[in-house]
């Protein structure tokens, strides 16, 4: 009996404690709340794009959820805006009250005004710029630095604005390849973000899974798709992908499907009931390789996939599950874009694969060269820079080149492709594939290329950013041909010899994105189809 008792009596705490816990947990959102959006230029975007951006996405969807919700959204979002400098701006005092507007990205909503109101629920999402710019470094140390940061900013945001609930959105994809070294930081961070999330009793809202989510989907369908028009704003998907993560992190997963199936149902109808699609990546190897391995994954609902291979390349097939096939392709590409037919399902798709160029990265701690925004050259001079320029002696000091004393050369090799800069364009280089690079880094570029006979040809130097600050020196068989920002157009007609010549370039990097075109063109009558290229010196 005293068992039967004591039975009951732990049945009736378990109740009374669960029930006391479901009703001191609120559910997320109310039908009146006003949602404030703290974050970068995404959350700009996010304000400004109108019916078809994020911000209004989650509007509609919230409406769908909850009919007779009447719901406020107010996105406070600025161009390179991270956690440290959104810390500054929310220990500021408030504005008198006759202050000018202030405004940020999102045209018509002043920050006087809105940022010094109670706010219902507060989303924050951070994290983009600190990757980008770089404000951290990839140091394990780093990431705890970076999250107590957060916290601080979280603490501060809450006693100003004494929101009910908080929510932090992880942050988005930088460059469109999840494997990237940014992003594998940036998976660091979001780890980060959990934990801080949990000792701050936040919600955590799944953008960046939802991201990858998206991005998988729309690659299934297009080889082509993408989430982000310059690898960290949001297209069209990207919105819609952004979108469907909050919504579900804050309690309307079914909006959040409902969106999803509306963009993709338009998507499949525009390429088809069953797409032929892949993705295509370069597998990372060290100098110097006579081939290199690419990993192209197939997805071919229409049947057994096929490859035209052109003479030299070797293919793996590694494994096939339903509708979709894994290959390792092995070789030396030597043209300016070397092109495989694909086919199945009676489909055909061109997978152009530009010619590499050989990389190497190093980080000398100090601001060797820059002088206050402006590069100095002379001052930045290193020993290594010959070697490049020439490629005299460059194979046997591959493995032991430093930039400084301790401090080693990163090799390897880079491919354009859809996920970088350029967006696979053949004279692309973005060192966001190769390192997670920070100021004041060297970076060096080098490709041999092969005349049947002398001939002139144009080589043209421009930015494929929408924000960097870098320096480039180029040159080719060691004459100069360009010094300068790469922000800005320039070409030059130079002689190619007969023979062997190298075009090879040093790259001094300041801050955001790190890429740019190297382009070599005909002259009027000629073509360049019988030039080969090689990453192996000659």
């Amino acid at each position: 009996m005293r068992n039967s008792t004591a039975t009951l009596g732990l049945i009736l705490t378990i109740l009374v404690v669960g029930f006391v816990r479901l009703e001191a947990t609120p559910p997320p959102l109310l039908p009146d709340d006003r949602i404030v959006f703290v974050g970068d230029s995404i959350t700009g975007r996010g304000g400004n794009g109108g019916e078809n951006g994020w911000v209004a996405m989650i509007g509609r969807g919230l409406k769908e959820a909850t009919p007779s919700s009447n719901y406020t959204l107010v996105p406070l979002g600025g161009s390179g805006q991270q956690v440290g400098s959104w810390l500054h701006t929310s220990k500021s005092p408030a504005p008198a009250v006759d202050a000018k507007p202030s405004y940020l990205d999102v045209k018509g909503v002043d920050m006087n005004i809105e940022f010094n109101r109670h706010t219902d629920v507060l989303v924050i999402m951070l994290g983009m710029n600190d990757a980008l710019a770089p404000y951290l470094s990839d140091k394990p140390e780093e990431f705890k630095k970076w999250g107590d940061k957060y916290r601080d900013l979280i603490q501060t945001l809450r006693t100003r604005l004494t929101p009910r609930v908080i929510a932090l959105a992880t942050p988005t994809l930088c460059t469109e390849d999840i494997n990237s070294p940014k992003n594998l930081v940036m998976d660091k961070m979001a780890e980060e973000m959990k934990s801080v999330a949990a000792d701050e009793k936040c919600i955590l809202l799944p953008t960046r899974e939802a991201y990858k989510e998206v991005l998988y989907e729309g690659r299934k369908i297009r080889p082509d798709f993408h989430l982000n028009g310059d690898q960290v704003h949001p297209g069209l998907y990207g919105h819609v992908a952004i979108a469907m993560g909050m919504l579900r992190g804050l309690g309307a997963p079914d909006a959040a499907k409902s969106l999803f199936d509306h963009w993709f149902a338009d998507l499949r109808k525009k390429e088809g009931a069953q797409p032929l699609s892949y993705e295509l990546s370069l597998v990372p190897s060290l100098p110097p390789q006579a081939k290199l391995q690419f990993r192209l994954h197939v997805f071919n609902p229409g049947g057994q996939a096929k490859l035209d291979l052109p003479p030299g390349w070797n293919i793996h097939q590694l494994k096939t599950i339903p509708n979709e096939t894994l290959f390792v392709l092995e070789a030396a590409p030597d043209r300016l874009v070397t092109h495989i037919m694909l086919h199945a399902g009676g489909k055909t798709r061109d997978i152009a694969i530009p010619a590499p160029w050989l990389v190497a990265t190093a980080n000398p701690g100090s601001w060797q060269g820059w002088n206050q925004g402006k590069f100095e050259a002379e001052s930045a001079k290193i020993p290594f820079d010959d070697l490049v320029r020439t490629g005299t002696g460059l194979l046997s000091a591959l493995a032991k080149a430093e930039l400084k004393p301790g401090v080693p050369f990163k090799w390897g090799y880079f491919v354009s492709g859809v996920n970088y800069g350029g967006a696979g364009a053949p004279g692309a280089v973005d060192f966001a594939e190769h390192t997670f690079f920070g100021g004041a880094e060297y970076g060096y570029g080098l490709r041999w290329i092969q005349s049947e006979r002398a001939r002139q040809v144009i080589i043209k130097v421009s930015g494929c950013s929408f924000a960097s600050s870098s320096h480039l020196q180029l040159w080719l068989n060691g004459e100069s041909v360009f010094t300068g920002g790469p922000g800005r157009p320039a070409e030059a007609t130079v002689p190619l010899k007969a023979g062997w010549n190298l075009l090879s370039f040093k790259s001094n990097y300041r801050q955001w994105q790190w890429q740019f075109l190297v382009d070599i063109d005909p002259v009027t009558g000629d073509n360049l189809d019988n030039l080969r290229f090689s990453v192996v010196p000659h």
